[in-house]
């Protein structure tokens, strides 16, 4: 007697939920740090709004005290004149894991690049590559 089966074994389709289950997890954890680079984002659009602003103020020799209110935190603009600064903090609500509460701290040059300072608590690999 030829008997054909059709369809799959248990254990052929164990074998393929597992996979799933596992590409799954992969792709939830790549998707979190993918979600916190483009909330980081924010941060240098934020900055570049208040980069020319803080241009004039090293100009005149003062950093003045303005801030800017974005979707996932806040920036202010600090520090003494050179030496003027930018400080973004994340919200700790509505901001992906790995950025709640954290800091970007940029300093600004007179020609209005940006560097990383040491207030910054937001781990490299979320960072742009301009500024690291």
């Amino acid at each position: 007697m030829d008997i054909h089966h059709k369809g799959f074994s248990l254990i052929e389709l164990l074998t393929v939920i597992a996979i799933v289950g596992i590409l799954a997890a992969l792709a939830f954890f790549a998707y979190q740090a993918y979600l916190a680079r483009t909330q980081v984002s924010e941060v240098m659009v934020l900055a570049d709004g208040l980069k020319s602003q803080i241009v004039t103020d090293i100009a005149n020799d003062t950093c003045s005290n303005d801030s800017s209110t974005g979707t996932y935190g806040a920036a202010v603009i600090g520090g003494t004149a050179p030496n003027c600064t930018i400080t973004y903090t994340f919200n700790n609500t509505n901001v992906a894991p790995p950025l709640q509460s954290k800091v970007i701290g940029l300093s600004i040059a007179s020609n209005g690049t940006f560097t990383l300072n040491s207030d910054t608590t937001v781990d490299n690999k979320y960072l742009p590559n301009s500024i690291k």
